[in-house]
């Protein structure tokens, strides 16, 4: 398994609307699509405002074909709109077993 760990910095004061917006409009067509949600986060110390959210892959290949279905999922390009203006930064890792 492969985990890709998704790393989004909001600006001061809005990381909260934006946890609220990806969970009430992203999630539901996310979810279905990635499966395996391993966790979602909050930084707490060291960089703040940021929500960290961890899913689980069988393998890259796995990966791949999940996020090319959920770029094209309607409903999807319309929540990265309404969620650009309240992130600064966004950050993807993909975690290999060691």
């Amino acid at each position: 398994m492969i985990v890709e760990m998704r790393i989004y910095t909001a600006y001061v004061g809005r990381l909260a609307e934006f946890a609220k917006l990806y969970h009430d409009v992203g999630m539901p067509i996310q979810e279905p699509i990635q499966g395996n949600l391993l966790g979602m986060y909050r930084s707490e110390f060291g960089p703040m405002n940021q929500l960290v959210v961890l899913w689980g892959y069988r393998d890259h290949s796995d990966r791949d074909a999940r996020r090319a279905r959920l770029m094209a999922a309607p409903g999807w390009a319309d929540f990265l709109k309404a969620a650009a203006p309240m992130i600064s930064s966004e950050e993807s890792r993909l975690l290999v077993p060691a």
